[in-house]
C-alpha cells in the first residue's frame, strides 16, 4: 500500500513512516518544514492519507486533507494508524500528562535486554534506541499514547501504565480537567481485560478515574504512597524526584513481566535521557547549559527542582519559550510558580500555533508580572540575538543554564555553544 502522511516532520510521524517502510510500504508525506502543503502533494496513487492531530481545519496541512477526500482517498489520524498497526499485538501504552517518553524507554529498554524483543515507538529521540523507532520481531509493542485530541481511544492496551491526570491540552478539552477525566475513563475501559494497569499511587486524578472505570481486572500501584513499588536500590543518571518516579513505574512492569528486578535496575541505572529531556548540551564559560522538553507547569517545576539537585551551588537562569496562549491564560498562576525556583527567567512571547491556538488576552508580559510579583526575576526578550547577548555577559562557572519549552528554544543553547 502507499501511504502519504500530512505533517510527516511529528517524531510520531516519523517512527511510523520509518515502520510501515519496514513493511514493505511505500510512504510519502509532507511538512511545514520540508517545502510546505500543497493539494498536489496528494496524488492518486496514494491508498491512505494519514494526519497528525496538528493538522486541523485551519492549518496549513488541511489543504491536503481536502484534497484526499476529493480523490476518494481514505484520511485517518495518527493515532488510528497506530490503533491498526497494533491491533492483534501484545501493547505496552504508557500515557498520562508527564513522564511518557522516560518511561516508554526505560520499559522498551528493559524488556530488550529480558529478551522479550519489543518494537518500542516513543516521542523523541532516544540513544540508546537508536532514535525514536526500534522494531522488534515479537508481538509486544511499546508506545507512548497520548491524550491529546482523545487520541488514545484508537488503541487497546494490553498493559496500560498511568503517570499523571492534569490541565492540559485545553485547545481539545474545553470543559477542562472534568472532561479530561471523563476521556481517561473510556480509555481505561479499552485496556484488554486480561490485561493490566499499572497506575501512579500518588496522583489522585489516577485514583479516581479508576474508580469510576469500574476497572476489574489487574491493578498495581507504583509511586512514594504505595505499598511495594516506593523505593528503589539502584541510582539514576538522571536526577529529579520525578525520574525516580518515572523508575518505580517501569520495575513495577518488570516484575509483572516477571523479568529479574536487578536486571532491570542495572538496565535503568544506565539510562542517560532522551532527546530534550534534562539534555546536557555542552558548558559555556564553566556554566553547564541543559535543555528540556518541559512545557507544562508540572514539568517546569520538577526540572527546575532537578535542576537545583544536580547544581546545587549554581545560579540557575532559565529561557523558556511557551506556546498555546489558550494552555498560558489557563494556567498563568501556576507557571509562575514553577520558576520560583530559578533565579532568573528570561521568556520569549507566547507562540502561536496556526489550527490549534486562538490569541486570547494573555502575553508572556503578563507571566513576567507574576513570576515578579512572587518574588522572582523574569523578563521578555523577543530576539534570540538579544538573548545571546545577554547569556554571554551574564554565564559563568557559577551559572547554570536551562532553556525549556517549544523546541526550537534549544536553538539558543546551540547557537551559544556554537553547535550550529
Amino acid at each position: 500500500m502507499k501511504y502519504h502522511f500530512v505533517g510527516d516532520q511529528g517524531i510520531s510521524m516519523r517512527g511510523l513512516k520509518e515502520y510501515l517502510r519496514d513493511q514493505g510500504h511505500e510512504v510519502s508525506g509532507s511538512d511545514l518544514k520540508t517545502g510546505g502543503h500543497r493539494a498536489g502533494n496528494v496524488t492518486p496513487d496514494i491508498d491512505v492519507a494519514v494526519r497528525t492531530s496538528a493538522v486541523s481545519p485551519g492549518s496549513p496541512g488541511w489543504v491536503e486533507v481536502e484534497a484526499a477526500k476529493g480523490l476518494g482517498i481514505k484520511v485517518i489520524k495518527r493515532s488510528e494508524l497506530l490503533g491498526e498497526i497494533t491491533r492483534g499485538k501484545k501493547l505496552v501504552a504508557v500515557s498520562g500528562m508527564h513522564g511518557k517518553t522516560t518511561i516508554t524507554a526505560l520499559a522498551g529498554l528493559i524488556m530488550i535486554a529480558a529478551g522479550l524483543d519489543p518494537t518500542v515507538l516513543v516521542g523523541e529521540e532516544v540513544p540508546a534506541l537508536g532514535g525514536v523507532l526500534r522494531i522488534g520481531k515479537s508481538d509486544w509493542f511499546v508506545a507512548e499514547i497520548c491524550e491529546y485530541d482523545r487520541s488514545f481511544l484508537d488503541v487497546a492496551p494490553e498493559i496500560l501504565i498511568l503517570t499523571n491526570i492534569e490541565e492540559e491540552h485545553l485547545d481539545t478539552y474545553p470543559g477542562g480537567l472534568p472532561e479530561i477525566k471523563s476521556a481517561f475513563i473510556d480509555y481505561i475501559k479499552r485496556v484488554k481485560s486480561e490485561g493490566a494497569i499499572i497506575a501512579c499511587a500518588d496522583d489522585a486524578n489516577i485514583g479516581e478515574v479508576i474508580s469510576k472505570s469500574s476497572w476489574q481486572g489487574r491493578l498495581i500501584w507504583y509511586g512514594f504512597g504505595s505499598e511495594k513499588y516506593r523505593s528503589l536500590d539502584a541510582k539514576l543518571a538522571l536526577p529529579g524526584r520525578h525520574n525516580l518516579q518515572n523508575a518505580l513505574a517501569v520495575i513495577a512492569l518488570a516484575e509483572l513481566l516477571k523479568i529479574d528486578r536487578k536486571a532491570a535496575e542495572e538496565t535503568i541505572s544506565q539510562f542517560r535521557g532522551a532527546h530534550r529531556r534534562f539534555e546536557l548540551k555542552g558548558e559555556y564559560e564553566g556554566a553547564p547549559v541543559i535543555d528540556d522538553y518541559g512545557h507544562h507547569p508540572t514539568e517546569i517545576g520538577a526540572t527546575i527542582s532537578a535542576l537545583a539537585e544536580r547544581y546545587p551551588d549554581k545560579k540557575k537562569t532559565v529561557v523558556f519559550w511557551p506556546h498555546q496562549y489558550k494552555r498560558i491564560k489557563s494556567l498563568l498562576g501556576q507557571f509562575a510558580q514553577a520558576f520560583s525556583g530559578a533565579d532568573e527567567v528570561i521568556l520569549k512571547p507566547i507562540y502561536f500555533v496556526p489550527g490549534r491556538d486562538e490569541r486570547v488576552d494573555v502575553s508572556s508580559d503578563d507571566l513576567a508580572s507574576k513570576i515578579n510579583e512572587g518574588g522572582g526575576k523574569a523578563m521578555v526578550m523577543s530576539n534570540d540575538d538579544e538573548i545571546i547577548r545577554y547569556l554571554k555577559k551574564r554565564l559563568n562557572e557559577e551559572s547554570v543554564l536551562l532553556t525549556i519549552g517549544i523546541p526550537p528554544v534549544y536553538k539558543i543553547a546551540d547557537t551559544l555553544l556554537g553547535l550550529k
